[in-house]
């Protein structure tokens, strides 16, 4: 298999003394390549048809770009793998067959990749329920591609890299027995990242706040509930069976229930920080060294994590106010938030210390939930280019070791 490593580098843009709106006009129009191609060849080509343009031109003509286009999908669909495989790998995740791992690989590194994996499982899925339902009605075909929506917007923000980095290690990585070449890319051990505590926890005590503020406003707003109804009926046989049924009734006096459940929810987080402080005084700044991990400040996919999940939560809030919703769902929602806020509270505050500037997120949760020092990260396993030169006849192997190096 040739290198796809470099498959994972933009368009390389030509350097000259032309015109930059047109470079980035030619540039523009090579994304019609795959990606792996524009790596290798992307400023060659750039260049040629900077050279053939007319002098003082600053943008590409149609036709230039029409070109470009067409050999780009051209070049897309020689590469591309047949139908058979694609469907297996597309629905059922199935691993693709080594030809089309350089096409898989940019596939998965494309930004839209965890939302064309879902769309195909969610789509059937929803012909199944429709089918099993045998309904026509218009307002459960509306819930239903609702829900597929937020399924597939969750699907790109919710940890996408994860989802790469599994993806990867199961269609790209050479399997035991496969011949090694120089620049294949090889499962190897690398530092473990992890997000510190004191750019993560800023974020968590907003949600958390927020999830509060809408729970609370839902109760105080909401004009339907849920209530259980109980009655006794007499049965054939003469005797007297009590039935409760649930039932949406008016909010009327009932709002005291809900407003219970948050008080002790928030009754139980107070008790659970005073724990949590103690554990963290005592404990967080006598973590163990990490030499296998690397901490970074919270990435932008944890920041539009955090951005999805409070527009949900608050999108829930207002369909309950709305009366769209039954109050109930916002209700358990605040007191989780009511249980948690507190600890994030104390634990925000701990994290600002001096010596745990560097502490984890996962090292606060674990002391904090568990009362004991965190254990020392083991490395994360990732692809990553094989340096050669590389003798004939070695094969893949799990993991593959030195002494080939690989790149950091």
């Amino acid at each position: 298999m040739s290198a796809p490593g470099a498959a994972s580098s933009g368009t390389t843009e030509p350097v000259g003394s032309c015109d930059p709106a047109l470079a980035r006009s030619v540039a523009f129009w090579l994304r019609a390549y795959p990606r792996r191609w524009r790596a290798l060849r992307g400023a060659e080509l750039s260049g040629l048809v900077i050279d053939l343009a007319a002098p003082d031109t600053h943008h590409l003509g149609w036709r230039a770009a029409l070109d470009l286009v067409r050999g780009g999908w051209a070049t897309r669909w020689r590469e591309h793998p047949p139908l058979p495989a694609w469907l297996l790998y597309r629905v059922f995740d199935r691993r693709i067959p080594g030809p089309y791992r350089a096409w898989a690989l940019d596939d998965i590194d494309g930004l839209l990749f965890p939302l064309r994996q879902g769309l195909f499982s969610w789509v059937v899925l929803l012909n199944a329920v429709l089918v099993i339902q045998r309904t026509e009605s218009a307002s459960t075909l509306w819930w239903f591609v609702g829900l597929i929506c937020f399924a597939l917007l969750a699907s790109l923000v919710l940890w996408p890299e994860v989802v790469r980095q599994r993806a990867r290690l199961k269609h790209i990585a050479p399997q035991p027995g496969e011949r090694l070449v120089e620049g294949v890319l090889v499962e190897q051990d690398v530092p473990r990242p992890r997000a510190t505590a004191r750019s993560v926890l800023p974020w968590v005590v907003g949600l958390l706040a927020a999830t509060t503020t809408t729970s609370a406003l839902s109760v105080a707003l909401s004009p339907k509930v849920l209530t259980a109804v109980s009655d006794h009926v007499v049965s054939a046989d003469g005797d007297v069976v009590r039935n409760v049924e649930f039932v949406v009734a008016p909010m009327g006096g009932r709002w005291p229930v809900a407003a219970s459940i948050l008080a002790v929810a928030l009754a139980l987080g107070l008790l659970g920080a005073v724990v949590a402080r103690r554990r963290l005084d005592r404990l967080a700044s006598s973590c163990p060294g990490q030499p296998h991990r690397v901490p970074h400040a919270l990435s932008r996919s944890g920041t539009l994590n955090f951005t999805f999940w409070a527009t949900t939560i608050a999108a829930v809030g207002g369909l309950e106010i709305s009366g769209r919703l039954v109050l109930g769902l916002s209700v358990a929602l605040g007191a989780a938030a009511l249980v948690l806020l507190p600890g994030a509270l104390v634990a925000l505050a701990v994290s600002r210390g001096v010596a745990a500037s560097d502490l984890a997120i996962s090292d606060v949760w674990h002391i904090a939930a568990r009362g004991r020092l965190p254990a020392v990260d083991r490395p994360a396993s990732a692809l990553r280019p094989l340096l050669g030169p590389v003798p004939d006849g070695v094969t893949a192997g799990w993991p593959v070791e030195p002494p080939y190096p690989a790149l950091p």
